[in-house]
């Protein structure tokens, strides 16, 4: 039976043989990355740099998210560097030439090099250090790949590096997302802004606007015979969540609009939350999808244009900040990080 490398237990890909001759190197290498980069999926920015992900094993901070990922991506680096050599010259280094051998010291070391690096950049050096080096371990040849010298390093790096952290990660990056869907901003509270009105609002846009393009773009990559067949969350499926998003959206935009014209704040429904959400969805669902994806689109229009006609007091009012920043960047950052890894790994399914 052929192992999942992307969704079986850690334990499962712990226990294979990879450098058996009947493996496929790069196939399983590619695998791995799939499932490690899945991590990230929906994950805001902010919560990369939360210490807590694991202890140091140098006696250093405890390790975020972030130095994880960093570490995978700067070993990647470094094992361009050995593969070329060993290219070039046939030679390979000795664990020696790395803090004298103590690892941990110079993995710290590396960390540090690393801290201020911006999980964008992160993640883009680790893809392409990544791609870089599995482009030279096919240019070694099967037999110096499997060789004891190249095996300590190509496939530390490249396959044995991420399974390690994997079994941090994973488990790291789904308690994040689990705040994440609870509202925890990983950092002050938005509302209470920078005491500049106006640099606060020009962040809250620029804000709005990169958390709906990745919800837009998760979204629309999911293959059409999965987005109501899955289920996505308990008892949702993919069109369920973008009805509903378009939902709140266009319910804000009423309140909005109401308070614009004089009517007063709405206060939110009478049945409470849930029991709104639960009647609402049902009525949503005999939309088919492509109807329920062009009204998120048009409702995030509206709510976005009577946003934009508020003033700042009553933006960052109790009630105006309900209905704007909880429906245009807290709800969507929410569902962002409920959806994400199921519509990363949806791509996997039929392959």
């Amino acid at each position: 039976m052929t192992v999942d490398l992307r969704r079986a237990p850690l334990g499962d890909l712990r226990a294979i043989d990879f450098r058996a001759g009947e493996r496929d190197f790069f196939a399983d290498g590619r695998a791995i990355l799939e499932r490690f980069t899945a991590t990230w999926a929906g994950l805001d920015d902010a919560a990369w740099h939360l210490s807590g992900a694991s202890s140091s094993d140098a006696g250093g901070p405890d390790w975020s998210y972030r130095d994880h990922v960093a570490h995978l991506a700067g070993w990647a680096e470094i094992g361009i560097e050995i593969a070329q050599k060993a290219l070039d010259s046939g030679r390979w280094p000795t664990d020696e030439e790395f803090d004298g051998g103590d690892f941990d010291d110079f993995n710290e070391t590396l960390r540090e090099r690393w801290s201020s690096v911006p999980p964008a950049e992160v993640r883009r050096r680790l893809q392409a250090a990544t791609a870089g080096l599995t482009e030279l371990a096919r240019h070694l040849g099967p037999a110096v790949l499997r060789g004891d010298d190249a095996w300590g390093w190509i496939y530390m790096t490249l396959h044995g590096h991420q399974l390690d952290h994997l079994g941090v990660v994973e488990p790291w990056a789904d308690r994040l997302r689990e705040r994440q869907v609870e509202g925890d901003p990983f950092g002050p509270d938005p509302m209470i802004g920078t005491a500049d009105p106006a640099a606060d609002q020009v962040t809250f846009w620029a804000q709005e606007a990169d958390l709906f393009a990745a919800f837009a773009q998760l979204v629309d990559s999911v293959p059409a015979e999965l987005r109501e067949v899955f289920e996505v969350t308990p008892d949702w499926s993919l069109k369920d969540h973008v009805a509903h998003v378009g939902s709140w959206f266009e319910g804000g935009a009423a309140a909005i609009e109401e308070h614009l014209g004089g009517g007063g704040w709405r206060s939110g429904p009478a049945e409470g939350l849930d029991a709104w959400n639960a009647r609402n969805l049902e009525a949503l669902r005999p939309l088919p999808w492509a109807e329920a994806r062009h009204r998120l689109e048009v409702t995030r229009q509206r709510i976005r244009a009577a946003a934009h006609e508020l003033d700042q007091a009553d933006f960052r009012s109790a009630d105006g900040w309900d209905w704007t920043y909880w429906d245009l960047a807290g709800h969507v950052r929410a569902h962002l990080a409920m959806v994400a890894p199921w519509c990363v790994r949806s791509a996997w399914a039929t392959e």
